[in-house]
């Protein structure tokens, strides 16, 4: 009678441990190929490079695990790439390197290397790095390396911040 109360009432008699396990949610699995797919539209689209192909460094079918490589290609030449790493005990983005700076008019953790404006090393690349949860990730564009319709991209700060718009899109899809 007791038991049939407590059912009638919403309760129930069974203990903890037989109560069925809580399931939490999950980010659903990235590709390796989607996430190279979105590299290569930002480069088509935004900053209007043509004959762009995004390549991942894992097969394309693959979930994205511990670590993710896409790079960025027109023709032979690599214009660009995108790489995340999963590093609980390495809250550094920037791996250390020499030449990154905060760069918060572009975002609260995001970090740039323009290595167009570095004396000593001048070279074409731009570079974004952040870290959200325990991925850290890095953006490339090599700035006059990459053909579009008018000859060579010349990023400006609008193609910047959209570069970290895409780098903390990319990243969130795949941190946990």
């Amino acid at each position: 009678m007791a038991t049939a109360l407590l059912a009638v009432a919403g309760c129930t008699t069974t203990t903890p441990s037989e109560q069925p396990p809580v399931s939490t949610p999950t980010r659903p699995a990235v590709t390796n190929g989607a996430l190279c797919d979105t590299v290569a539209a930002f480069f088509t689209d935004e900053l209007h490079a043509v004959d762009v192909r995004a390549v991942p460094a894992a097969g394309a079918n693959l979930n994205v695990g511990s670590s993710t490589v896409c790079e960025v290609t027109q023709e032979r030449n690599t214009v660009g790439y995108y790489s995340a790493r999963s590093a609980r005990n390495d809250p550094d983005p920037t791996d250390g390197i020499r030449g990154f700076v905060a760069a918060p008019a572009l975002g609260e953790a995001i970090w740039l290397y323009d290595l167009r404006a570095d004396a000593a090393n001048p070279s074409t690349r731009v570079r974004f790095a952040t870290r959200i949860g325990h991925w850290n990730a890095t953006l490339e564009i090599r700035d006059t390396e990459t053909r579009v319709a008018s000859g060579e991209l010349h990023i400006t700060d609008e193609d910047k911040r959209k570069a970290v718009g895409l780098l903390e899109e990319l990243t969130r899809s795949i941190a946990d």
